[in-house]
């Protein structure tokens, strides 16, 4: 059978296009200390922890395919180390053949897949959902991936790329639903639950919303509180495999740490000072919390929020600074948690991309699905602004709210009115701008 090159013609260029880039950027990834983060001399946490420093951003994910290690907080991510077993003793299997830690290589294969999902699904929510052109979903989507850390995720092992694939995913399959104005079904948003909430916790909520947009008005409030209840199915199966993995894995992990730490600190008197210094440090700042919950921690209330969205949340996420590039706050004296751009063009660039979206929510006002994305948006806001989650570092969660500027900003651009037109202009300038900034600064970072 012939395969029908003309009518995929369109999906396949843009997929090339998709993989050409990710391939690029992995690439680059994979040349960044691999004397160190191949061999097999140094512990896992020694290699990439002490050398693998990019924003806020954790390693985890070369951590646990090294040596299986889940370090993290796991109430926030339940099932993450499990998806990534495979990964780990593939790369068991590797070591005894190349005698190398292939653990970058793995990964840089799996991101490139995970990234080219993503670029496709960013596409075909602009194309096939709110029916633009080819020429203005693709340059939507170039423009949602020059934002500085959404474009780091596309190669950097930090569970945002997982993440974002099934965040894309669970959008667009909601908005083809509401098109055809029909609710989503539940094959799609339990499974949806589970993978997303398996990854981040927050994200059940996120799939809760699209699925509530769906199902709003088509059914009675029985049926759909019903329906709601069915997501303690995922929701038991996570927790059961959350438990068993506290029980086990984590409990391993922790009694290993604690090993380490004390033998560190019976025979370093200055080490031991270090440490009581960081747990007592560690102390007042749980006593600064708006809420202390394993989920839910660093929600310090005494940063000032107006400052940290001009320079974090629209600043950094979006734009990097060009001093303290890619430091990380949470590194002793590395970054301050608030840094000014060194000029001002930065901020009208800033100020641009908040117009286009704040034009493009009023064109789209009346659009259930720009509520159902504008509502998912909110919900970070809520956690990252309202109670200052992760306030410190807040720039590296970009990549689960921005999917909502380019969505915005392609109902502005639908108008075809001489807005419109600026609107297209002033986004090609910025798409070209920001890929040149974040992107150089990025690979100086790595190559440098």
């Amino acid at each position: 059978m012939e395969f029908p090159f003309r009518k995929h013609q369109e999906t396949i260029l843009v997929t090339l296009l998709g993989v050409a880039i990710m391939i690029g950027l992995n690439y680059m990834m994979v040349l960044w200390n691999p004397a160190v983060f191949t061999s097999t001399k140094y512990a896992a946490w020694s290699a990439f922890w002490n050398h693998g420093e990019m924003s806020g951003f954790d390693t985890y994910t070369y951590i646990i395919v090294t040596s299986f290690h889940p370090v993290y907080v796991l109430s926030r991510h339940p099932v993450l180390a499990m998806m990534l077993w495979p990964f780990y003793e593939l790369n068991n299997s590797l070591k005894e053949v190349f005698h190398i830690n292939c653990a970058i290589y793995i990964v840089a294969v799996l991101w490139t897949v995970l990234a080219t999902c993503s670029w496709i699904l960013m596409y075909r929510i602009q194309r096939k959902v709110m029916e633009l052109s080819w020429q203005m979903s693709l340059l939507l989507t170039f423009f949602f991936y020059s934002f500085s850390h959404v474009m780091i995720i596309l190669f950097f092992p930090d569970h945002m790329g997982i993440s974002l694939p099934i965040l894309l995913l669970t959008i667009y399959l909601a908005g083809k639903a509401l098109k055809r104005n029909q609710r989503l079904s539940l094959w799609c948003s339990l499974p949806l639950a589970f993978f997303a909430t398996g990854v981040t916790t927050t994200n059940l909520v996120k799939v809760g919303i699209s699925d509530f947009f769906t199902q709003w008005g088509k059914v009675s409030y029985k049926k759909l509180i019903l329906h709601f209840m069915l997501y303690l199915i995922p929701v038991a199966i996570l927790f059961a495999a959350y438990t068993y993995q506290m029980e086990t894995s984590q409990k391993q992990e922790e009694e290993r740490i604690m090993k380490i730490e004390q033998a560190k600190i019976k025979k370093d008197k200055a080490y031991a000072e270090k440490y009581k210094a960081g747990m007592q440090e560690y102390k007042e700042r749980r006593k600064q919390q708006i809420l202390d919950i394993p989920i839910v921690t660093d929600t310090e209330y005494h940063i000032d929020r107006w400052p940290s969205l001009v320079e974090n949340v629209f600043g950094e996420g979006l734009i990097l600074h060009d001093t303290y590039t890619l430091k990380d706050p949470h590194r002793g004296e590395n970054r301050p948690v608030l840094v000014r751009y060194s000029h001002w063009g930065f901020y009208i660039a800033e100020g641009l991309i908040v117009a286009l979206f704040l034009l493009g929510i009023w064109m789209g006002r009346r659009e259930k699905f720009l509520w159902m994305v504008l509502s998912m948006f909110l919900f970070d806001m809520l956690l990252h602004v309202g109670l200052n989650f992760a306030s410190a570092d807040v720039y590296i969660m970009t990549a689960h709210w921005a999917f909502v500027i380019p969505i915005a900003v392609g109902y502005l651009i639908k108008k075809r009115n001489i807005l419109s037109l600026i609107a297209v202009l002033l986004v090609l300038c910025l798409t070209v701008f920001l890929w040149w900034h974040n992107l150089s600064l990025i690979a100086n970072h790595i190559l440098g």
